[in-house]
């Protein structure tokens, strides 16, 4: 039976590994109109920027390395190479585009299906408004988190590399830990680490698999953009003679931004399969979807939406 996902029991349930993944592409089927609407308006705008200046980047880089190869290479060569790259506006601007698109993605997925938690179920759709506000009030803390989590798990890697693999697989639960529990930074991590105990392999199996399935999907479709731009690019020959810096800037960026769209397709199922993988942890620990079915025994079945009145003489809608 085909859950809709708009209930809080629909999701509070123990699932093993098969469950996960089919529990991620029904949930996708159930709501991928709304969650569309959302991620277009609130994440889109930031994908294309961040694409863009990505692509700038990407042609600093290779004017950086054709100016390399003209005074030689070596050691001294990519040392100053590194100095250009960090030296240019757009390395750090796109830093900080590249975690805000990070946050407003993962926050509009997350926040989405928070709202989605109804004690029973409902026909209403859920709005991007919903979703914004509940964006816009966890977006400076889990902005920041981003930061903290990139040098939380840099220490792990320096302590002999294990507790920095630890830590990666741990830590991908922190979001949705952030916006359902709405918890602190330390406490947060600290909830992360009591639900994966025991877990970790699994919590690996599920992220392995579903980022070797996209990973593959956005292989394919990126070799295929890529190549059409090549190959148009062929024939209009922008890429011989004076014409071919201008043409690998305009590839550079054009990949970048297509490379930043397509992410709008395949992150959002690794998301909501560490949710669901979020939610069977805390069932098992908690019980929580367990204690709700106990707590609703004995009380009177929420009232169905009913028609007008007839009187024995119609017909009704017949």
């Amino acid at each position: 039976m085909r859950l809709s996902f708009t209930q809080e029991s629909d999701f509070r349930q123990q699932r093993d590994f098969g469950q996960k993944i089919s529990a991620t592409f029904e949930f996708i089927s159930a709501h991928w109109r709304g969650l569309g609407r959302a991620l277009l308006f609130i994440v889109v705008p930031a994908a294309l920027l961040q694409g863009i200046l990505s692509g700038l980047m990407q042609k600093e880089l290779l004017l950086a390395s054709a100016r390399r190869n003209g005074r030689g290479g070596g050691f001294l060569g990519n040392l100053a190479q590194a100095g250009e790259l960090t030296g240019s506006p757009y390395y750090w601007v796109n830093i900080v585009l590249g975690a805000t698109f990070i946050t407003l993605l993962v926050l509009t997925v997350y926040s989405y299906m928070r709202r989605c938690l109804r004690p029973t179920p409902s026909p209403e759709p859920i709005t991007t408004g919903e979703v914004w506000a509940e964006v816009k009030a966890r977006f400076l803390e889990s902005f920041l988190s981003y930061f903290g989590l990139v040098i939380v798990i840099i220490v792990g890697y320096f302590l002999f590399v294990i507790p920095g693999i630890y830590l990666s697989v741990v830590l991908t639960l922190f979001y949705i830990v952030l916006v359902m529990e709405n918890t602190g930074f330390g406490a947060t991590i600290s909830r992360c680490r009591q639900l994966a105990r025991g877990k970790w392999w699994s919590t690996l199996g599920l992220l392995f698999i579903m980022f070797m399935m996209l990973a593959i999907c956005s292989g394919v479709i990126g070799g295929v953009i890529g190549g059409i731009i090549g190959a148009v690019g062929g024939l209009l020959g922008l890429n011989q003679g004076g014409s071919a810096s201008s043409f690998l800037s305009v590839l550079a960026i054009a990949t970048s931004t297509l490379t930043g769209l397509l992410s709008m397709f395949f992150y959002p199922p690794l998301l909501i399969a560490l949710a669901f993988q979020y939610f069977n942890l805390v069932e098992r620990h908690d019980a929580i979807g367990l204690r709700n079915l106990v707590g609703q025994l004995g009380q009177a079945p929420a009232a169905a939406p009913t028609a007008a009145a007839y009187r024995p003489d119609e017909e009704g809608e017949y």
